[in-house]
């Protein structure tokens, strides 16, 4: 009788998490209601006011109450609750999740991350949000393009400012070391980063002393070398803008943003490394204001 009558209060609290009451939750609770229990589709209490704007309170409401913010779920609505909210672009309670200690690195059953989720529907500023959160390092630097033997002649017109973001993969063993990833952004509004680097199977050519304009160049290895040199080959015999796209896929060559910002230079060199960088979030606010001007003008 009293497990029917635990039963019954789990599903009053799933209809009252829907009816976006939270005072009635809050009741249920007290009254012995259960936080973990899943609905027919599968999904926790939590994971249901994650794919609804409009119940970000609630959502509050249940991580206060002792949800567990990294309650996992298998199947068509798998994932947790911070994959179900970046993939409807629920910025505030992605950010909400984030900040009772969601872990951003889970993969679900597509072996996606909630930001691979958010990069892949297009939603730029959970994107934002999660990379934040989780960055050795972000910010506007400036990539080199074309023939490198054309750089030493006009680097500031073979040149374009990026958003640049280093962060770490995702992994079904969360005891092996974390590997690294460098993403490439076109602009700050972008969701979908034009390059993602893996770092762990690249190398790192470090900035040069004594040089005008400092760069790091990042040679990609997870080719085979006779790819790597049929590519070269097929990009030298075409086009211009051929060549620089080949040539592109196989190195990066980047710049800080300020011609002689060697700051810049070295932490993104450093992060490269697996060194974090402390930034505080205002200043990366700032930076992203400084980025979004820019691009309007």
């Amino acid at each position: 009788m009293g497990q029917q009558q635990s039963q019954s209060k789990d599903e009053i609290l799933f209809q009252e998490v829907s009816n976006n009451n939270v005072e009635g939750i809050k009741s249920l609770r007290r009254e012995g209601a259960g936080l973990e229990g899943v609905d027919k589709l599968g999904r926790t209490p939590l994971i249901l006011a994650c794919t609804d704007d409009d119940l970000y309170d609630v959502a509050k409401t249940l991580l206060e109450l002792g949800s567990n913010v990294n309650a996992y779920r298998s199947g068509c609505n798998g994932g947790t609750p911070l994959h179900h909210a970046a993939r409807r672009g629920l910025v505030h309670t992605v950010k909400l999740l984030l900040s009772h200690g969601a872990k951003p690195l889970v993969l679900d059953d597509e072996i996606q991350t909630a930001l691979e989720v958010a990069r892949a529907e297009g939603y730029s500023n959970v994107v934002r949000a999660i990379e934040s959160h989780i960055c050795l390092f972000s910010g506007c630097m400036r990539e080199f393009y074309g023939p490198s033997f054309l750089e030493s002649f006009a680097p500031r017109l073979l040149s374009r400012k990026v958003w640049v973001v280093i962060v770490p993969t995702g992994s079904r063993n969360p005891t092996k070391p974390l590997k690294l990833e460098l993403a490439v952004y076109d602009s700050l509004q972008d969701a979908q980063p034009r390059l993602v680097l893996p770092l762990w199977k690249a190398n790192l050519e470090e900035p040069k002393r004594f040089q005008s304009d400092d760069s790091v160049m990042i040679i990609d290895n997870s080719k085979s070398p006779k790819c790597m040199r049929q590519r070269r080959e097929s990009g030298f015999i075409s086009q211009a803008r051929r060549w620089a796209q080949v040539d592109r896929q196989i190195r990066l060559k980047l710049a800080a943003e300020i011609k002689g910002d060697t700051k810049q230079l070295n932490r993104f060199s450093e992060a490269c490394k697996g060194v974090p960088q402390v930034y505080c979030i205002r200043y990366i606010q700032l930076l992203e204001l400084r980025y979004f001007t820019y691009v309007s003008l």
